[in-house]
């Protein structure tokens, strides 16, 4: 569980009210911030519902070859006038009850395949059917299979591969954002640990001239210095006072964005407690070369291999257009066999019974058919080809372009690395060497404030002259502060321009995620 522990405790107020500053000593590590960013910043949660969404997608489009049953039940009653001689009625009868049962499925090939079950009874008072009522029974196998257009499975499981790219690309998308949010995660922490220090800095400087102001008073009640010494110090203290405000407010911002980045929002514990950091690690020379970042970042970052499989799909699509400019050349076959039986009578033209062979029940028409008594059978090609196909030339044209698209924007993204890849470099070589610098400005500086001071006890200097070496002293830790922070932040942006920043922190938020960032395709 994330632990953010106290809060840093600065008396606000006028001078003589914030003359000290309490700080707490129990802090807000960067792992923790980083982990309860990632299990709770709502921008990353409404992404990751992308991955489950893109598996909905792939099942349904998979789902297009399960196979599909249908069942059918119905009846009918038929009455018309008779103008028929034979008839002994003057109405024809009939009455149909029938029902059917059919499997069908689509295959990868583009063949589409129907096996149907069909049976009926028919009752008629017709005078002229041998057989009343009758029952007949049809199994049917019919099959269409594309022979140019819709032909393959590469062609027709195009909706598929597409569904199944767009789930890698939400993980991925994912995986982007997991480490644009640690990145921006680190940002906000050593922005929030410069502010913190450099408050400290400021409630320092002050203090230095409210000890100078004590220590002017009594020189001046000793009748040593005039008041005008006393008065400058009571000056400086002024202008610290507003430096301290305003480094306040700048941690007070700093913090707000942190919280924000953790989803520490009103009800929350946390929301009323201000974080402090940890103190920053040690600086050394320890970061990749550039040609070794870039080749780092070609091989891990999230977002290069989404736009590579950017440029899959459209591949995908341009080879489905093309297939669809072909002429339509289908190949239809059926084959099917029946049975007939039912009870036999007299018919209007005989004196008796004919000896019907099919006479029976309806098991027995499903007997007959099962031996195949009746038959039937078709082939056939089927042709279809608008004039002009200016349709299918278009959109196929129209897939080339965005293919073309997507592999500029590969390029484009390439580039943008490597310029991300060399900046973040350039501020981390930068910030070290000014590290290095404000070091031994501060060094100085501190050297000569002691001097300084040393020849105010002894008369030989002023309240001015100690005040400008104090802010001297003070500026150079602000600019070593500065430099460390921005060198930090500079390895924060390398290592997200890498791809790796996850990696460096010992986060493996989703295994599957950053397995994904090595498929291929």
């Amino acid at each position: 569980m994330l632990r953010i522990l106290t809060i840093l405790l600065i008396l606000l107020g006028s001078p003589s009210l914030a003359a000290t500053a309490e700080v707490t000593a129990e802090h807000l590590s960067l792992q923790e911030a980083l982990t309860r960013g990632l299990e709770r910043n709502f921008n990353l949660l409404m992404e990751q519902l992308n991955i489950p969404i893109g598996e909905q997608d792939v099942i349904t489009e998979d789902a297009r070859f399960d196979p599909v049953t249908q069942a059918r039940l119905s009846t009918s009653s038929q009455r018309t006038p008779n103008a028929s001689a034979l008839a002994g009625d003057d109405y024809a009868r009939r009455r149909d009850h029938g029902a059917a049962a059919s499997l069908s499925k689509e295959f990868h090939s583009g063949l589409d395949a129907r096996l149907s079950l069909e049976t009926a009874r028919l009752s008629t008072n017709s005078t002229v059917e041998g057989l009343n009522p009758q029952y007949r029974s049809f199994l049917f196998l019919d099959l269409n299979q594309p022979l140019l257009r819709d032909f393959g499975t590469k062609v027709n499981t195009t909706d598929l591969r597409l569904a199944d790219n767009r789930l890698r690309q939400a993980r991925l998308d994912y995986l982007d954002q997991a480490q644009r949010l640690v990145e921006q995660i680190e940002l906000a922490y050593f922005d929030l640990s410069r502010t913190l220090e450099i408050l400290q800095l400021r409630i320092e400087a002050r203090e230095l001239a409210r000890e100078l102001l004590e220590a002017n008073r009594e020189r001046f009640e000793a009748g040593i210095v005039p008041v005008t010494e006393v008065q400058e110090a009571e000056t400086a203290i002024a202008g610290r006072d507003e430096q301290v405000v305003f480094a306040r407010q700048q941690a007070e911002a700093a913090a707000h964005r942190l919280r924000q980045l953790l989803a520490i929002g009103r009800g929350d514990p946390l929301a009323m407690i201000e974080p402090a950091t940890d103190p920053l690690e040690a600086i050394d020379h320890d970061w990749p070369e550039a040609d070794e970042a870039l080749a780092t970042a070609l091989a891990a970052r999230p977002d290069f291999k989404r736009q590579q499989l950017e440029v899959t799909d459209r591949n995908i699509r341009l080879e489905f257009f093309a297939n669809q400019k072909l002429p339509r050349l289908d190949l239809e076959a059926t084959f099917g066999i029946n049975g007939l039986s039912g009870e036999e009578r007299a018919v209007a033209f005989t004196d008796g019974n004919q000896g019907n062979p099919n006479r029976g029940d309806y098991w027995q028409s499903l007997d007959r058919m099962s031996r195949g008594d009746g038959y039937e059978w078709f082939t056939g090609v089927r042709l279809i080809y608008p004039l002009g196909n200016r349709a299918a030339e278009a959109r196929h044209r129209r897939a080339g372009h965005e293919q073309r698209q997507a592999i500029y924007g590969l390029k484009d993204l390439e580039n943008t690395m490597e310029a991300e890849i060399r900046n973040a470099l350039t501020a981390v070589v930068r910030s070290f060497e000014r590290v290095q610098v404000a070091d031994r400005f501060q060094q100085l500086a501190d050297t000569t404030l002691s001097q300084e001071t040393e020849r105010l006890r002894e008369g030989l200097s002023d309240t001015f002259r100690i005040l400008d070496f104090q802010d001297n002293v003070i500026e150079a830790r602000v600019r070593k502060t500065n430099a460390r922070i921005d060198y930090h932040q500079g390895l924060a942006g390398l290592y997200r321009a890498m791809g790796t920043n996850l990696e460096r922190h010992g986060i493996l938020h989703d295994p599957a995620l950053k397995e994904m960032v090595h498929v291929q395709n």
